[in-house]
Order: structure tokens, then sequence, then C-alpha cells
């Protein structure tokens, strides 16, 4: 483990250097910085990790995807349809109407915009508690020596004074600030999030209710139909010319075509309802779909683009991003723990026993001096803290590549999907004109008293069926349009970019003035919101092979027989870890107990 801390000594002299170069003529305070980490030599500072976070997803990010159909590619050459405003890519005015009225209405995206406000004034709290901080006080004390003393003594006082302001050598509160802004972030991904997953709903709602009332129609026609076909079968029985068995048989049928009428009109019903709680107000009528909607969108050819292009469209792959370098940053804050915390104290006032003398030249006092608060002994917390750190930003890394491989797997499966879907409805269109012909063929036999009614009940069946399955198909079509749009990223707010707020700076890096610029300020904002790197399936193999190995060796110092019965039930000693390339071997071990 010593390959991974520095020596107290060396942490000094880093320390000193640094000191050196932020206040320049301050010896003093360098002196009492000095003094302090000396002090502080017991607790070994862990050595800060330099290495670039590299996600690890084992994906073919840069390979197009494997499945698609005719109407649909997976290309760099073209921009994907992410790219697009989802008022560009959405071509049907009504649904266009409807998702603006979502996005003003919707409670649930309402509460994701006060969320960034909300984590917009926690980052502002933040970066101001890095700002020097002047209080004005004033006060009256009358006092006496005893309670016999028959001359008790007043004093007037006011003063201005500047608070405990902690001079940041570490960095601590730098990454404070990084990590609150990185949480800002986050939260703002997360908004568009939920605006993507609301413009997909309200468009799905939109197509089902579109094909229920085409459903409906489709129904009412049937039902239509066989009306006729009853009438005709009741007045072949009472002509004598056929028997009751093909009357009965067509008001079953009929029956049937009335019970999808009742099921076509509450898809209605749930359909409007599920549209209505999505835009969060009544439905306008000019904004009720037509049956059977055959294009939502003016795309013709779907690009997917490469898996790559997700990291930058998908908001929830960048949301647990932003989250990995919070994590981050949350490390570097458990690391400046381990320094002293140094602050300046400064105050300016006048005092005097009585009144009228309170503002005389002569009852003017000032003082100003720092204070250092060193870390002896903390009986491991320290370490314990940056451990949980660590742990925690390595969770963070898996939720991020997870969050990549989720992404993959759902353009891939709408991929799938859409695959074979325009085979599947040229092959049921074909079962249309099949079943329509068999229908008239039947029909005609039966009237020529050639063939029985059964014979036009299973034609009419099979063209009904076949006729509900296109419609079924059609839908299926326009919301797998919908789902790579929102599977790709597409939907977000493209056109109106998240607002950085720009940090103070605390008076150590005051000495830094090009830091002040508006092209640091640029800089500073780029890099809070670039993005971590991505291994591809080769490299991290590579890596892999190329990490030193992590090792633990247990040494027991005593066994122990909990019940007595002759067989050791754990060992009490002590685990010793080391850094080593070696292939390890596994091992099962007894329970062990770690002396503290």
């Amino acid at each position: 483990m010593s390959s991974l801390f520095l020596t107290s000594n060396s942490a000094v002299r880093a320390v000193s250097s640094k000191a050196l170069l932020a206040t320049g003529k301050s010896s003093r305070l360098l002196g009492l910085s000095v003094l302090a980490l000396s002090m502080a030599a017991c607790n070994t500072i862990p050595k800060a990790d330099t290495s670039p976070v590299l996600a690890e997803p084992n994906l073919p990010i840069e390979q197009a995807y494997g499945a698609f159909g005719d109407e649909t590619v997976s290309t760099s050459e073209q921009p994907s349809i992410a790219g697009q405003r989802w008022q560009d890519f959405y071509s049907d005015e009504r649904l266009k109407g409807l998702i603006a009225l979502g996005l003003s209405n919707n409670k649930d995206f309402e509460s994701a915009r006060l969320a960034i406000e909300k984590a917009r004034a926690q980052y502002r709290i933040t970066d101001i508690n890095d700002l020097p901080a002047i209080n004005a006080s004033g006060g009256y004390t009358r006092q006496a020596q005893n309670s016999v003393d028959k001359n008790p003594n007043s004093s007037y006082n006011v003063n201005l004074g500047l608070a405990n302001y902690e001079l940041d050598f570490w960095g601590k509160i730098a990454s404070l600030k990084d990590q609150a802004l990185q949480n800002f972030l986050a939260t703002s991904a997360a908004k568009d999030a939920t605006q993507i997953s609301l413009i997909s709903n309200i468009a799905q709602s939109y197509a089902n209710l579109s094909y229920s009332l085409a459903q409906l129609k489709l129904a009412e026609a049937t039902a239509e139909s066989r009306e006729r076909s009853l009438f005709i079968a009741d007045k072949r029985f009472e002509a004598g010319v056929d028997p009751k068995l093909p009357s009965l048989q067509a008001s079953a049928s009929l029956e049937n075509a009335r019970l999808a009428v009742l099921r076509a009109q509450s898809s209605i019903l749930t359909s409007r309802n599920a549209l209505q709680y999505l835009i969060g107000a009544p439905i306008p009528n000019e904004l009720i779909p037509a049956p059977a909607v055959s294009n939502i969108t003016s795309q013709q050819i779907f690009n997917a683009g490469l898996p790559s292009e997700l990291l930058r469209y998908r908001p929830d792959v960048l949301q647990a991003e932003y989250s990995l370098k919070a994590a981050g940053a949350n490390i570097e804050v458990a690391r400046a723990s381990y320094f002293p915390s140094i602050s300046l104290a400064s105050s300016v006032g006048v005092s005097s026993g009585s009144l009228d003398d309170l503002f005389k030249s002569g009852s003017v006092g000032w003082s100003f001096g720092p204070s250092i608060s060193v870390p002896i002994f903390d009986a491991g917390r320290l370490d314990a803290n940056y451990d949980v750190a660590k742990i925690e930003r390595e969770q963070t890394l898996a939720n991020y590549e997870k969050s990549i491989q989720t992404a993959f797997r759902e353009v891939s499966d709408v991929l799938a999907t859409r695959a074979t879907l325009g085979q599947q409805l040229e092959a049921q269109y074909r079962l249309q004109d099949n079943f329509e012909q068999t229908y008239q063929i039947a029909d005609a036999r039966f009237k020529a008293g050639i063939a029985n009614y059964l014979d036009v009940l299973d034609a009419q069946r099979s063209l009904f069926s076949t006729q509900q399955g296109i419609l079924d198909l059609e839908l299926q079509k326009i919301v797998s349009q919908i789902e790579l749009y929102q599977a790709l990223g597409g939907g977000a707010n493209l056109d109106v970019p998240t607002a950085i707020p720009v940090p103070h700076k605390n008076l150590v890096q005051l000495v830094n003035l090009p830091a002040s610029t508006n092209k640091a300020k640029a800089v500073n904002a780029i890099e809070a919101a670039s993005s971590a790197r991505v291994a591809s399936p080769q490299e991290a193999g590579a890596i892999k092979q190329a990490q030193a190995k992590e090792t633990a060796s247990f040494e027991p110092t005593a066994v122990v027989d909990v019940n007595d019965d002759g067989t050791t039930d754990a060992a009490v000693g002590v685990i010793t870890e080391k850094t080593t390339f070696d292939t390890s071997t596994e091992t099962v071990p007894v329970t062990q107990i770690v002396e503290p």
C-alpha cells in the first residue's frame, strides 16, 4: 500500500511550495502552514489520482447497429434523427399542438423544471459561501465586580469584522463547487430526459387514439355488413330456403362485431384519458387525430447514427456522466480534508465606557490574524471518508457504463422491431386480398345453394381479423418511429443551451488574474460539461491486462472456537493489502475478524 500514499515529509514540501506560490510575501502564514503539516504528520495523505476516468461498457460504439429495415440506416455520413428538434421531426400539426400543451401544463415536467431552479440555487449557496462575509455588531455592557460594588461600569462597542474566511490552498472549496455544479448539470439532464419521455408518451397516446378510432370505424362497418347478412339469412329461413342454423350463425357473427365496437369505444376512452393526463388539460376538438394517421413525421429514411452518438444525445447517459464527475469531485473534497484548514478573521471597531466618547479617535481598535485547524488524530475517520468517496465513484462509474449499455439495448430493440415490420405489413395486405376473394366466393356459393353458411362466416371472421391486424401493424409502425426517436435521445431542448454558472474565485485564486477573463470562464464551462472517455472493447481488454492487481493477505494472530466444538469458527488477525501484477489464485477463506 505504500505506493498509493505520500509520506508526510513530501506532503510538507508540496504544500509549502503551493503556499509560497499562492501567498508570496506571507511568510508568517507559510510558517504556520508548515508547522501545522508537521503536527499532522501522523496522518498519511493519499496521493492525488490524476489518471482519467475511463468507462468500459464493452460495446462496439464506433460500429453501425446490427439490425435495421428498409426505412432505417445506421451511418455517420448522415445526421442522426436525434439531432432534430421535435418541432422539425414531427410533421403532424395536431400532434405538435398537443406536445406544446403538454410541455406547458404537465406536472411532471413542471416538477423537473423546478428541480433545475432548486439545483441552481443550491449551487449559488455553495458558491456564495466562498465569498468573504463582513458583519457589523454593536453592544452595551454594564457590570459590577461583586454584589456590593456601588460603581458598576458601562461599556459600549461597535465593530465591523470579517468572519472566518477559509483560504482554499488545497482545493477543497473548489471541489465542493465543482460537485455542486455537476449535480446541477445532472439535474438539467434529468429535465431533458423527462421532456423526451413526455413528448414520446404524448405522440404514442396520439397514435393509439387515432388507431382506436380506426378500429371503431372498421368494427362499425363490419357490424353493418353483418346486419345485412343476418337480414338475408332470416328472410331465407322464413322462405323455407335454408334451415334455422345459418340464421343463428349470422346472429352470432353480428354479436361478435358489436362486441368489437364496444371494445373499440372503450379503447378510445382510455386513449383520450391518457392523452388528457399527459397534456394536463382537456383535449381541444380541433386537435383530435384523424382515424389511422399514416404519417406523423416527414422522415422517409430514419438514420440511427452510430452508438457513440448516444453519449451526446441521451440525457440519461449525460446525467449518469455528470453524477460520475460529481463523485470524482467528492474524492478531492475527502482528500483535501487531510490538510489543515486555514482561515482569516479581522475586525475594526470602537469601544468606550461612555456613549459620548464612543466615536473619538482614541477608542478605535482593530485585529487581524489567521487561524489553523489541524487534523492530528481522528481514529481513522478521514481514511474511511476517503475510502467511501472512492467506492462511490466506482459505483457511479458502473452506473454510467450501465446507462450506456441500456441505451444501446433500447435502440437495438427498436431497430429489431422495425427490421421486419415492412415485410409483415406486406404479408398482411396479401392476406387481406386473399380473404376478400375467399369471402366473395363463399358468399356466392352459399347464395347459389352449393355451400353452407359456415364457409361464409369463416371467410368473414378471417377478413375482419386480418383488417384488425393491418391496423395494429400500422400503429406499431408509427409507434416504432416515435420509440426510435426517443431511444436515440431526440426531443430535448437542443435550441435552448444550459446556462452554466461561473463560480467566484477564492482569495488564493485571485493571484491568477487570467482566470477571470471571458476566455477562462468559457474554458471552465466547457470543461464542466465535457464528456468522460469511453473505451472500445479492445482498449478495455488491453487496460485490464496492464492494470495492477490489488491483493490482500491475511495473517491470523489467533483462532476462535465460538461454540467449543473443537473446530475453528473464525480467525482474528491483520489484513495486509498490496499492489501486484501477478495473477492471483481464488481461494475460499474462513471467516476473518480484522483487528482495528
